[in-house]
């Protein structure tokens, strides 16, 4: 059996097809709110030739203070992971797994574990038990050629069929196809994109969405950069249950990679979903644990946050 050696090049980890795959992010601002600047976190951040801050410059502007970069190097984090572990997956059974290192961190620190040293969940947790799931559908590139890869590693068949949709940023289906497919336990099916939704006009204003029963996969095909997001727009609703509450948003604009930043609202609070991409119209509910004192009226200014928040959008 081939045992490739740790990837550590994203862009060119898609030419990779190893048998089997081995493998930053800071914590929660609870568990270790340090600014950036401070020489032990410039240390970490620059250390190595700066790869926290080479890696966000291949997608995004210089964060413009402490809470921008905290979150772009999660997004960037939850982001890596999720594009190697798709493509790896898709390639099944030729690449029969990926060892992801690592779980859980024993003190606070910015680093690759999904579990930060206090124990609270970063996104890239909650994109692991996606990208992990028995049942995945994820966009990918064959010959050139755009797919979306069904990936079936439960014991039964999964039977159904994929709507594929080429949206613009204000949310209008410029195209759509449907796709039926049979993906028999323990395989993957390749479904080729009809050249009429696979090929766009602009490629900074338009994107992607694939879906069958509750899944969805999500494809952009340039940078954030290089992306004409709108201004993120959206409500939000506080609804107090007992020691928590749900927080339920609804998008008025586009809203990629939306964050709940449970510990700003209060230390101990969780919530159980992490990043979460919203067309206009559509809604999410974070569930929020030990937030004592849950007010509807609370500022949620600083714990919600998207790509295309206006003080988190790219510059240009």
């Amino acid at each position: 059996m081939t045992v490739r050696t740790p990837i550590t090049d994203g862009w060119t980890l898609r030419l990779d097809t190893a048998r089997h795959t081995p493998e930053q992010a800071p914590p929660a601002l609870s568990t270790d709110a340090v600014p950036a600047q401070v020489p032990g976190c410039v240390h970490t951040r620059r250390g190595r030739h700066g790869k926290l801050d080479r890696g966000l410059a291949h997608h995004f502007d210089a964060p413009a203070d402490f809470d921008e970069w905290h979150y772009l190097t999660q997004v960037n984090q939850a982001r890596a992971i999720a594009t190697g572990v798709e493509h790896w997956r898709s390639h099944w059974p030729v690449c029969a797994g990926t060892v992801l290192w690592q779980l859980n961190d024993c003190w606070p620190v910015t680093s690759w574990a999904a579990i930060d040293g206090d124990g609270r969940l970063k996104p890239l947790y909650h994109e692991l038990r996606r990208l992990y799931a028995d049942r995945l559908l994820t966009f990918q590139q064959r010959d050139g050629r755009l797919v979306v890869a069904v990936v079936n590693q439960s014991a039964t068949p999964w039977t159904g069929a994929v709507t594929v949709q080429r949206h613009s940023t204000d949310g209008t289906t410029l195209a759509a196809a449907g796709l039926a497919f049979t993906a028999a336990p323990r395989t993957v099916t390749l479904l080729d994109v009809p050249a009429a939704v696979a090929d766009a006009a602009d490629t900074a204003k338009e994107l992607w969405t694939a879906d069958a029963d509750t899944l969805r996969a999500w494809h952009f095909a340039t940078t954030d950069a290089g992306f004409a997001y709108p201004d993120a727009e959206f409500d939000a609703v506080v609804t107090p249950q007992g020691p928590g509450a749900t927080i339920t948003v609804t998008a008025r604009t586009l809203l990629r990679d939306l964050l709940l930043q449970a510990d700003r609202l209060h230390p101990d609070a969780r919530t159980d979903r992490g990043l979460t991409t919203l067309l206009p119209g559509e809604s999410t509910v974070f569930q929020v644990d030990n937030w004592t004192g849950a007010d509807p009226g609370a500022d949620l200014t600083t714990a919600l946050r998207c790509v295309n928040s206006p003080r988190t959008k790219h510059r240009r």
